[in-house]
């Protein structure tokens, strides 16, 4: 009875703490922002390295087995999108690791179904990890673009020229976009040609707002103009964008939430009515029984219209 009061008390502190959250996640995140910004202003050096570093793992081994092969080069690129310093081969290292682990957790659950669950996790972990990482720092980055702009025209209507107004990006925001407007503005200063150190850039964030930036910059070295006034409208037109997303976000926020609900509650229901009854599916969940294959073809079920859902309530603009 104890570790049922137990159970219940930490699930309810956890859907307390998780709807506090979620409903405050605006206003965390801009708390988060204005404490990397004041640690910024507070003498934070940004510290990377422009040399051309070949190797896959810090691991010999693993260095000599994966050097030179086109898919390491593919996760290589999605690392860096992440922004992680991690290497091509130390991931893939924690993959099998986590994939181990895993189906040692899944050889040891007592059924087929927990089994493939736990191997399945294990490997995909990692990699939703990464995605994670990836999907964040893409939306710091173009939340920040817009700013970046003003200040880049702004610098430059007052005589700087473009690479030279990439350094005040680099030195006055916080990162990714300062990280990456001065790791562009050292790049170019050491002797590499603008447009490719724009397009490495640009393989670094896979943004299509920074695409826009990237070949209006090209364009207009080629054909001259007005680059000030270009970037301004880019500005404006990013953030009519991205007020366009947060509006489609808050329509689409019922479907979204309908989705998860609909796909968390079979889990609670079966996890609830397990503890007040503990008993209760013996025989569905027996081994030989038909129960198995009832769960496994809920679980894939519920999994296809989840996905399904959130498809639907997924608008590109």
């Amino acid at each position: 009875m104890i570790l049922v009061l137990t159970a219940v008390f930490l699930a309810t502190l956890a859907i307390l703490v998780g709807g506090f959250v979620f409903v405050n996640r605006r206003s965390l995140e801009a708390a988060d922002v204005a404490r990397t910004r004041l640690g910024a202003a507070e003498g934070t050096e940004r510290t990377w390295t422009l040399l051309k570093d070949e190797r896959v793992s810090d691991l010999a081994f693993l260095n000599r087995l994966l050097t030179g092969r086109a898919w390491v080069d593919i996760i290589r690129v999605h690392l860096l999108r992440a922004g992680t310093e991690v290497r091509a081969g130390t991931f893939l290292l924690i993959i099998v690791l986590c994939g181990m682990a895993g189906t040692m957790f899944g050889l040891r659950a007592n059924s087929v179904l927990s089994g493939v669950l736990f191997t399945l996790l294990g490997w995909a972990a990692p990699i939703i990890w990464l995605r994670w990482r990836q999907g964040r720092r893409l939306r710091a980055f173009e939340q920040q673009l817009p700013d970046a702009l003003d200040m880049l025209v702004g610098a430059m209507k007052a005589g700087y020229s473009f690479q030279a107004a990439t350094q005040f990006i680099g030195e006055e925001m916080i990162d990714p976009i300062g990280l990456e407007f001065a790791r562009f503005y050292d790049e170019q200063r050491l002797g590499i040609d603008v447009r490719t150190a724009l397009l490495a850039m640009q393989s670094r964030l896979d943004s299509l707002d920074l695409k826009m930036f990237v070949t209006a910059v090209l364009i207009q070295r080629e054909t001259g103009g007005n680059l000030s006034e270009v970037l301004s409208n880019l500005a404006d037109l990013i953030r009519e964008r991205i007020a366009m997303k947060s509006h489609i976000q808050t329509l689409i926020a019922e479907p979204k939430l309908s989705a998860r609900f609909l796909a968390v509650l079979p889990v609670l229901v079966f996890a609830a009515v397990s503890m007040l009854n503990p008993g209760f599916f013996d025989e569905m969940v027996a081994p030989g029984s038909a129960g198995r294959i009832v769960l496994a073809v809920a679980a894939i079920s519920v999994v296809v219209g989840y996905m399904i859902m959130m498809k639907i309530a997924d608008v590109d603009i």
